[in-house]
C-alpha cells in the first residue's frame, strides 16, 4: 500500500505543469489600505525569479483566471537587472498608485472599482503566468476628488500600434519610424534606455540582432492631466540580407552584386539554361535557375540562401 502511495505521488507531481511549480515572488510592502492620490508604497521582493524581470503595476482585479486588462501604464514599474529597469529587485521599490487612471478609452476610479498591485513577468517572458499576483488596494473616498487623469500616450513603428506589455520585434539595421501623440496635445520627448537600440531624431536603429530595448516616450502633462513616461519594449531580431533583383538584359546576361545590403561576399551557381563566371550571369533559352549564398554573423544577421527561376524566352 505504501508503494502505491509513493507511486501515485509521484505520477501527481508529474501531471502538474512547470509553471504551477515555480516559486513565485513574495511580496511584502505598503501601506495598501485607506490611500491618498497619489499614494507612495514601498515594496520589498524576495525570491526573485531568475527567469526574467517583473512588471509592477496598478490595476483593475480581473475574473478568476484572467490577467487584468484595465492598468495604469502612467505608474508602471520595471523590476529587473536589465538596464533602463525602474528599480533593480534588491531595491525598495517605490509604486506610486493614483485613485483614478484611463486606461486606454476607459476612466477608472479605484474608490468604486477594486483596484490593487498587479505582479507579473515582464516582456522577456509575456506568456508565462507563473509570477502573476493581485494585492488589493483601497483609496479613501475623497482621494479621486484631488487627481488628476493621467496623460494616455499613443506609439507605433512603421505603422504598427507599441505595447507597453508586449515586445515589438524589429529586426537589425531595420528602417524603423516611431511616431507618438499625447491625448493632451502636450509636446513629448523621447529616450532610449538601452544601448542595443540608437535613436536619432524620430529613428530607431537596432544595433543588434538579439536582445530587447526598452523606448521611453515621457508627456510632461498640463493644467488637467498629469504627466508620465511610457516605457515601450522592443524584441531584436536576426538581419535579413538581400541583394537587388536578379534581371537579364536583352544580351541574355547580368552582372549581379558581389555583396549583400550587410556587405558579405554572395557567390552565385548557375543551372538550367544558364551559367556564371563569378557574378556574370550568362543565359539562354530556356529555365535558369540561380542560386545565391552569403554567410550570416552571429547575433546580427542571418545567411543569404536565395534561390531565382527564370523563364528565358
Amino acid at each position: 500500500m505504501k508503494k502505491l502511495v509513493i507511486i501515485a505521488a509521484l505520477v501527481a507531481s508529474i501531471l502538474v505543469p512547470t509553471s504551477a511549480q515555480a516559486a513565485q515572488t513574495t511580496f511584502a510592502g505598503g501601506p495598501l489600505t485607506n490611500l491618498d492620490s497619489p499614494a507612495s508604497i514601498h515594496i520589498a521582493l524576495s525570491n526573485f525569479p531568475t527567469a526574467g524581470g517583473l512588471y509592477v503595476m496598478e490595476c483593475v482585479q480581473g475574473d478568476a483566471g484572467v490577467r487584468p486588462t484595465l492598468c495604469n501604464a502612467a505608474v508602471q514599474l520595471w523590476v529587473s537587472t536589465s538596464t533602463g529597469a525602474s528599480f533593480t529587485p534588491t531595491a525598495d521599490i517605490v509604486l506610486k498608485p493614483t485613485a483614478t487612471f484611463t486606461s486606454g478609452s476607459t476612466a477608472v476610479d479605484c474608490t468604486v472599482s477594486k483596484c490593487g498591485i498587479f505582479l507579473r513577468f515582464d516582456h522577456t517572458l509575456p506568456t508565462d503566468l507563473s509570477q502573476d499576483q493581485f494585492i488589493a488596494l483601497t483609496f479613501k473616498a475623497s482621494a479621486q476628488l484631488a487627481t488628476r487623469p493621467t496623460d494616455v500616450i499613443t506609439a507605433s513603428i512603421n505603422g504598427q500600434v507599441l505595447s507597453a506589455q508586449v515586445p515589438m520585434k524589429i529586426a537589425y539595421r531595420q528602417l524603423a519610424t516611431l511616431t507618438a501623440t499625447a491625448q493632451s496635445g502636450a509636446t513629448l520627448t523621447y529616450d532610449s534606455l538601452a544601448p542595443a537600440c540608437a535613436l536619432k531624431a524620430m529613428s530607431i536603429t537596432a544595433l543588434k540582432g538579439s536582445g530587447f530595448c526598452d523606448i521611453a516616450i515621457t508627456s510632461p502633462g498640463s493644467l488637467s492631466v498629469a504627466g508620465y513616461t511610457a516605457h515601450f519594449p522592443l524584441e531584436l531580431a536576426l538581419g535579413v540580407q538581400t541583394i537587388p533583383t536578379i534581371k537579364l538584359g536583352t544580351n541574355k546576361k547580368a552582372t549581379l552584386a558581389t555583396k549583400t545590403n550587410f556587405g558579405e561576399p554572395v557567390t552565385y551557381l548557375g543551372t538550367g539554361s544558364c551559367t556564371t563566371t563569378k557574378n556574370v550571369l550568362t543565359a539562354k533559352k530556356g529555365t535558369c535557375t540561380v542560386v545565391a549564398g552569403a554567410r550570416g554573423q552571429s547575433g546580427l544577421y542571418s545567411p543569404l540562401n536565395l534561390r531565382v527561376v527564370l523563364k528565358v524566352k
